[in-house]
Parts: C-alpha cells; structure tokens; sequence
C-alpha cells in the first residue's frame, strides 16, 4: 500500500521588511528578493547608506526558513526547492501579488525589482506573471529560470528601459563559462540588459547600488 498525497490551502504569516519613505509618498519602490540562505532583514540593508529619501524599499522573506549554518548557528531562508516545486511557486507568486497590490501605486511613482542569486529566479517569474509597470529591472549575480517563455516574454521585456546585471569579478559561483553561457541566452532572446562588474564575490556592493538608483 502506497501513501496517498493530498493538497490543502492554509493560511499562513509571511515577513516583509521596509526601510526609507512613506510607501504612499516615496517617488521610488523597490522591490527586492533576498538570495538562498538570506533573510529581509539582512539584504535591505544594502540600501541603509542610501540617503535620497524619496525611496521606499520592500524586501519579503521566503517562506522556508531553516538554520543555514548549525556553527556559528545562522538562519537563512529560501524561495522553493525542487520538491512540490510547482506549488512553491504559486504561492509564493500569490504572496508577492498580495504586496504588489497593497502598494496600490500611483501614476508618478517608479516601481523597481532588483533580485540577488535565487532571488534573481523568483524575480523574473513574478515579473513575467505580474507584468508590473517597471523604472529598473536589476538581476545581481543570479540567473534566468529556465522554465519561462523568453519569446512570448520579449515585447513585455522591451518596455523596462533600464535592465541591469550585475556580477562580481570573484564571484565564487559564477565561472567564465556560465557567464558566457548567460550573455548568449540574453544576446538571443534580445533581453538588452546592461552588465555591470565591480570588484567583490557573490554579494550586493553597495557603491553600484547606488549609482544605479542614482540613474
């Protein structure tokens, strides 16, 4: 005798961290989405030196926690795994609908994404289910979900004027090949993103940031 799976809907709470202006009043939203083994917490403080304070920031949390290191003991959370990945992402995709529409955007305000490693996947997906109005789209050493149809995706694409990749030149994840690898796949969906590289490893440097939030 098998075991037999069922599926259930359940309500849960989810976290999400902000920083920087009223979200009603700011004139610039970002959005952004913490890499594997990160917490909100964490990665919106790439943003606390950032003293234009027109800017509102929101960084939700993925919702698997689990202790990323056991010594010294560090949390970390992440976005999906391989198992029941499917359902992982729908709810996750509802999760950041729910933000999305609580911002309840005005005409005048600029609506921006930046996505880190993992986060990066989780980015691209919602953008392409969402198709929000987007100033800035910023992919930071992350890479494209495979499972999204580039092509039918292109003309939504084309209207994000300022696409940013950005890449360390030590980034312990990333080799020359998969970065060539990367730069064709844009090259062939004609994505037009711009690359950016800057002296670090897998991390978020703050000096880019903010020149690209300065653009």
């Amino acid at each position: 005798m098998e075991p037999k799976l069922q599926k259930i809907k359940i309500e849960r709470t989810a976290h999400v961290y902000t920083l920087g202006a009223d979200a009603h009043t700011a004139e610039d939203i970002w959005l952004v989405f913490h890499g594997y083994g990160q917490l909100a917490s964490r990665i919106i403080r790439k943003f606390d030196e950032i003293e234009d304070r027109r800017i509102h920031v929101i960084a939700p949390e993925g919702l698997s926690k689990f202790y990323f290191k056991r010594n010294p003991l560090i949390l970390g959370a992440s976005w999906m795994t391989k198992m029941h990945r499917e359902d992982e992402i729908e709810d996750y995709l509802n999760y950041l609908d729910q933000i999305y529409h609580s911002l309840d955007l005005r005409a005048n305000q600029n609506f921006n994404v930046l996505g880190f490693s993992q986060g990066s996947a989780t980015m691209m997906r919602w953008i392409n289910h969402a198709r929000p109005n987007l100033g800035k789209l910023v992919i930071w050493a992350g890479e494209f979900p495979p499972d999204l149809d580039y092509e039918m995706a292109k003309s939504y694409f084309k209207t994000i004027s300022k696409k940013y990749y950005c890449l360390g030149n030590r980034d312990e994840f990333f080799t020359s090949e998969i970065f060539d690898k990367m730069t064709s796949f844009v090259s062939k969906y004609d994505l037009g993103f711009q690359y950016n590289h800057f002296q670090g490893k897998h991390e978020i440097n703050r000096k880019l940031l903010a020149q690209i939030i300065a653009e």
